[in-house]
């Protein structure tokens, strides 16, 4: 594989990881929605909600935290590649 099939499979797996992470914080922020929703039916008990929300919080901040660290990553690799040619004068 040549450097320029690599860094585009690079900007592959970051924008897989990115998109992933996006999608699990908006699921999760449905599914603390829909508990809000299933409690004010009186369909879910405030226990259940309570653990339920709390796990699913969780969840989105897990999920925030892997997108920002793919970020970062891909961001270092970026100026990297940036800088990399520069000259030091």
């Amino acid at each position: 594989m040549t450097a320029i099939e690599n860094a585009l499979l690079v900007w592959l797996v970051i924008g897989i990881g990115i998109t992933a992470g996006v999608f699990i914080v908006a699921r999760a922020a449905v599914q603390i929605a829909e508990v809000g929703y299933r409690v004010l039916e009186k369909r879910l008990d405030p226990q259940t909600a309570t653990r339920q929300t709390i796990l699913l919080t969780l969840a989105m901040l897990l999920a925030g935290g892997a997108v920002a660290v793919i970020a970062a990553i891909s961001v270092s690799f970026f100026l990297g590649t940036l800088l990399q040619d520069a000259p030091l004068q």
